[in-house]
């Protein structure tokens, strides 16, 4: 599986300040934007802004782009934006709940984009979808909260992660899933719930270290909580011994 660091995140950054009249992406939109692909007709859910359909028409790695937000003010605010950047017209502004009434089929949408919301919204968004099952159909995955939750979703429901990546903004760390459907149900390790296996088999990079750290203390607290209330800890302590086995793998690759 591929994955994509922070050095890549920093090469579309720096294409956003270096190209003219182009939006600067912050790290974690560069994230996302990067693993569009050549070409696509890209859907934009909960668009806001609009930045990266914007951004990707700009730089012609999309050649057409649908704008989707639940409410009326972000989309207008993407619909100015849109204007402004001179790319009206190469975009399809929809104010929408999800996918359901998008025209996807219509516009041959190959990516889709869904950045900005809890794991769980994310993945009722997409279980209310059949177009997403069209298996030359990518997702493109950043869950603000709950990236474990989807992760069980997309694998029981038989999404295989084609690659993926991690990053850092505003001192928040963020994951990024890149799938498509093979409708092959799978079973997840706990770890690789919380961290994704297209990470954790990947190189090992610094902002991989620090979520996995990260994690260790959270589930680390985690426990320390539950017994003081007199609760199981059995799950957390099987995670944790799994997450200390990823780090020692992880000491032992520097």
């Amino acid at each position: 599986m591929r994955k994509i660091g922070q050095s890549q995140t920093a090469r579309f950054i720096f294409n956003c300040m270096t190209e003219k009249n182009i939006p600067i992406l912050d790290s974690r939109l560069s994230l996302a934007a990067s693993f569009v692909r050549d070409g696509a007709v890209v859907a934009d859910v909960g668009t806001d802004h609009a930045y990266i359909p914007i951004y990707l028409l700009k730089t012609g790695k999309a050649s057409a782009a649908i704008a989707a937000d639940i409410n009326e003010g972000p989309l207008e605010r993407a619909r100015i934006n849109c204007s402004r950047y001179g790319v009206f017209e190469g975009i399809t502004f929809c104010l929408a709940d999800g996918l359901s009434t998008l025209p996807l089929s219509e516009l041959c949408v190959s990516d889709i984009v869904i950045c900005g919301m809890g794991g769980e919204l994310i993945a009722s968004i997409i279980d209310a979808s059949d177009y997403v099952k069209n298996p030359a159909v990518r997702l493109i995955l950043q869950p603000m909260s709950q990236v474990s939750r989807l992760r069980e979703y997309l694998a029981g429901a038989g999404f295989s992660t084609v690659c993926g990546g991690m990053t850092k903004a505003q001192d928040k760390l963020y994951q990024c899933i890149v799938c498509r459907y093979d409708g092959t149900p799978r079973t997840l390790s706990p770890a690789a719930l919380e961290l994704g296996e297209e990470n954790i088999n990947a190189e090992r990079t610094p902002i991989f270290i620090e979520t996995l750290e990260a994690l260790i203390k959270k589930t680390e607290r985690a426990i320390d909580g539950r017994r003081l209330g007199g609760l199981d800890t059995a799950s957390l302590e099987g995670l944790l011994s799994e997450l200390y086995e990823i780090k020692g793998k992880s000491n032992d690759c520097n």
